[in-house]
């Protein structure tokens, strides 16, 4: 059947994905079809059969990583490569009579499948003769995905096998990656992040540093300003969004010292960890948000209490190390965008980032934790004594709703344009305890307390267009949701002329 290949297109796409990488078989444009739904994103983290096999089909020419454009790779199979610490095969043994018990039946079944799959594992490891030959096989086959835009790099621990897995990881180095994420020891970055310059269109940076502790402590420093800043700063003239996240509290303002200007830079998120010694000086910080202060846009904060050993409380509050970084902001900011994420993040340091930022903020994302009305009218405080009459974008939660919440919104934000709440519970009157019964639900009782107060207010001078209420926690939709729409629509004219 001829039929033009956008015709075919068409049809896959009102079909699901994982059924459309079945249809192969159809015709030519079905096979191409279903090559590209089935390598568009891949993942080579584990050496086994399926692993084998998408090796042998990307090696081929007929679907030669024609589509891929999401590239996963763990190099962790390396090892079991290197070190061959398998057991060999059991030689295969006539089954036993057991009686007619179903227990023992049970157990030589369950034995039998645990020999056949490590059976499949050694046969998956004898294909390759040496590190070097799966050396030589990953970089035949990541070299050959011309088209990868997103790419996944975990490279951390795994001492024993060294910088052996560097020639492969940087065959997908090239123009057409866009995005590069990286969970990676600080220690590895010496040999992979030297062939940045091949990345010469990546707008998107994301590291998750981690620490081996394999070398002396006084050695990160070096390798910081000597090996990652160069690989970044190699990256200068494209790079858009930079995120970073560390695994343990570490003192990385030599890097942000030795970060040039990034003219592009225009999204920089962190996570901050709650333990000395946070990011290091906070001048480091400091600095390179005074230097970007033209450029950057978004702006997105949340804090960890990761650390090396596990779960770490803060010796110190954060809020005073975020006030030492802002101090060295000496200009005025075009933030138009901050994201703060509470879980962690102290409110006092929300309010201290809002009171730099929020005059030319047009949107604002403050959850992560239950604000009640004190916290919310603190932060609104903090917004409105910075002058922020450009903000119209609100996303908050999650809060107690109450008539009296409202009110404070409408007196604070009168400019606002679009409001998103995140609804923990809803009461009559600000100060009333919600009520559950069954641990679930709220009693409708004060649901209805609410809409009667409300039914008596009205915001003719709000210019509120949009108004959304979800819940906070599953199930996300808030119940009488029409109800809701119809109250608003009654009580704030602008939303019901949108």
């Amino acid at each position: 059947m001829s039929l033009p290949s956008e015709l075919w297109h068409q049809v896959a796409d009102h079909i699901p994905p994982q059924l459309v990488a079945d249809l192969y078989s159809v015709n030519r444009p079905w096979f191409e079809i279903a090559m590209n739904a089935r390598y568009r994103q891949i993942s080579f983290a584990f050496l086994n059969r399926a692993m084998l096999r998408d090796l042998a089909r990307l090696r081929c020419g007929s679907c030669r990583g024609k589509t891929c454009t999401d590239s996963h790779v763990h190099p962790y199979f390396v090892k079991e490569v290197l070190e061959r610490s398998y057991e060999p095969p059991q030689p295969t043994s006539r089954p036993h009579n057991y009686p007619l018990r179903g227990k023992f039946k049970l157990a030589g079944l369950f034995r039998d499948q645990k020999r056949l799959a490590r059976c499949a594992r050694t046969s998956a490891l004898l294909e390759f003769g040496s590190p070097a030959d799966l050396v030589r096989t990953m970089v035949e086959v990541i070299s050959g995905l011309p088209h990868v835009t997103h790419y996944h790099i975990a490279w951390s621990g795994l001492h024993s096998i060294d910088n052996l897995p560097t020639p492969f990881l940087t065959a997908a180095f090239r123009p057409s990656v866009l995005q590069l994420t990286l969970e990676i020891s600080l220690e590895k970055t010496v040999d992979l992040l030297g062939h940045t310059a091949a990345l010469e269109n990546l707008e998107e940076l994301d590291l998750f540093l981690r620490l081996d502790h394999v070398v002396p402590p006084e050695e990160y420093e070096q390798i910081l300003v000597e090996h990652l800043a160069p690989a970044i700063n190699r990256l200068h003239k494209s790079l858009q969004k930079f995120s970073l996240r560390l695994c343990e509290p570490l003192d990385i303002s030599p890097l942000f010292d030795s970060l040039r200007f990034m003219p592009a830079l225009d999204c920089l998120s962190l996570s901050i960890p709650m333990a000395r010694p946070h990011l290091g000086h906070p001048s480091g910080l400091g600095k390179f948000l005074n230097r970007h202060r033209q450029s950057l846009s978004h702006l997105v904060l949340r804090a960890t209490e990761l650390s090396g050993d596990g779960l770490m409380p803060a010796e110190d509050p954060l809020s005073e190390w975020i006030n030492d970084a802002l101090s060295f902001v000496t200009g005025p900011v075009k933030l138009r965008t901050l994201e703060a994420s509470l879980t962690l993040f102290p409110i006092e340091a929300a309010a201290m980032c809002l009171g730099r930022f929020a005059r030319t903020l047009h949107s604002l994302t403050l959850t992560g934790r239950h604000l009640p009305y004190d916290r919310v009218e603190e932060l609104l405080g903090a917004v409105r004594r910075a002058g922020a009459g450009r903000l119209h974008t609100l996303r908050l939660g999650g809060v107690t709703l109450s008539p009296e919440l409202i009110d404070l919104l409408a007196e604070k934000l009168p400019s606002l344009k679009r409001l998103e709440l995140l609804v923990r519970d809803v009461v009559g009157s600000e100060g009333d305890l919600p009520l559950y019964y069954g641990g679930t639900e709220q009693d409708d009782s004060q649901i209805g307390n609410f809409f009667i107060e409300m039914e008596q207010r009205r915001y003719l001078n709000w210019g509120l267009r949009s108004i959304a209420l979800s819940r906070s926690s599953f199930p996300y939709r808030l119940q009488y949701e029409a109800e809701y729409k119809e109250l608003f629509m009654g009580c704030i004219p602008s939303v019901s002329k949108s």
